[in-house]
């Protein structure tokens, strides 16, 4: 009798506090990113800003790009000002505002996300990105179901984009883990079985665990930096999987993993910032 109560005790407790799965790293990522090409481009683009006669088209463009650069170095705040000298030039620069708003997003400004983004379709509609941005703007900013339309206008575009539909069941499944799984996996019936997000995927419908999608990242990967980025997409995926079963530890274990890939510029590399500061926000004690 003892036993069976001690059993039950251990059966209550394990629904409360999951036990955490032993997270495991197949593949390392290399840490050292080769970035002269990136460094010897701003620096060009610096010279000519100070030393040409340009008019505000050109030198919004050069803004424009040298943010770019900056942003896949991982420099976000130096991006930020100068998308923001960008639109001094040209205000009708929409690439502009779309990264502004992705910088918002992570800094958790997301009023002025919503009006970044807002400005994007204004003026350019078929500016299909600002759908996606502004949909992970609405999700992260507790306000998933508002997002859907956003995610559906995305997904049309290309249904036969993995990531369309990954994003989409994140915001889904807020509201009905149930449900989002269902139309997962409807959704995931019209993509390519061969495809590398299509085995991200198979990871949240549980046709393969997490070691197995390190090895197709290895397997699928033509050369270092391309493994660097599917890890660095692994690693993300893993961790929000881990995240929807409340295993929190090994969440933020493979979250860490994703932005030891040093992949500034992908969303996966950005939102695993954004996570960590959240689950780091959630373990704080309340004053």
């Amino acid at each position: 009798m003892s036993g069976l109560t001690a059993c039950s005790s251990f059966s209550q407790l394990s629904q409360t506090h999951p036990v955490q799965p032993e997270p495991q790293i197949l593949n390392i990522a290399n840490p050292i990113v080769d970035t002269v090409q990136h460094q010897v481009a701003i620096r060009r683009i610096s010279d000519i800003l100070t030393q040409e006669q340009l008019n505000d088209e050109q030198q919004a463009e050069l803004y424009f790009r040298r943010g770019l650069l900056l942003d896949e170095l991982g420099l976000m705040h130096l991006a930020y000002f100068d998308m923001m000298q960008a639109l001094e030039h040209k205000p009708d620069l929409s690439e502009a505002y779309n990264m502004l708003g992705i910088y918002y997003v992570r800094q958790e400004e997301f009023g002025r996300a919503y009006e970044s983004f807002d400005s994007v379709l204004e003026l350019t509609p078929d500016h299909e990105y600002a759908y996606f941005n502004r949909a992970i703007a609405l999700y992260y900013g507790e306000r998933a179901q508002l997002s859907y339309k956003d995610f559906e206008s995305f997904y049309n575009i290309n249904p036969t984009d993995p990531y369309r539909v990954i994003w989409w069941y994140f915001a889904e499944y807020q509201e009905s883990p149930e449900m989002a799984l269902s139309r997962l996996k409807q959704r995931a019936g019209k993509l390519d079985k061969n495809a590398w997000g299509y085995q991200i995927i198979q990871l949240f419908t549980g046709e393969i665990q997490a070691l197995d999608l390190q090895q197709l990242a290895a397997k699928l990967s033509h050369d270092e930096q391309d493994l660097n980025e599917k890890l660095c997409e692994a690693y993300f995926y893993i961790a929000k999987n881990y995240q929807m079963s409340n295993f929190n530890e090994a969440a933020e274990y493979y979250f860490k993993a994703a932005l030891s890939t040093h992949i500034y510029q992908f969303v996966e590399f950005r939102y695993a910032q954004t996570e960590l500061k959240r689950m780091a926000a959630w373990q704080q004690p309340a004053s």
